[in-house]
């Protein structure tokens, strides 16, 4: 299902207790909208996440938040600050653990 959303990446800035991600959301009316999601920094330090994928972390969060969001507008417009939970790294690993190789059958042997 395609979002109705284009999220850009507009960088990061640490702290000394987090590093911050900044995206801006634009939706199909043109409106834009800025987010920042911060990752702990003892998340890094202990390695329950990698520099290289906290970006795309950052992005996978914001784009289940705002698919939440269009299912039930209801519930009230989004943070725009969001902190990312050791239950989104979990969910994070889950969703791009690597799948066991399948061992393709030995070639047939010659006659």
């Amino acid at each position: 299902m395609a979002t109705p959303y284009h999220l850009e990446y507009l960088g990061f800035r640490c702290s000394e207790t987090t590093r911050d991600y900044r995206l801006l959301v634009r939706n199909s009316g043109g409106e834009y909208r800025e987010f920042t999601l911060a990752v702990e920094q003892k998340a890094f330090l202990s390695g329950r996440v990698r520099y290289q994928d906290a970006a795309e972390i950052c992005f996978w969060k914001l784009q289940r938040a705002l698919l939440a969001f269009d299912l039930a507008p209801e519930s009230g417009a989004l943070a725009a600050r969001q902190i990312v939970t050791e239950a989104d790294l979990l969910e994070y690993r889950e969703a791009h653990a690597a799948k066991p190789r399948r061992l393709a059958p030995p070639p047939p042997r010659p006659a």
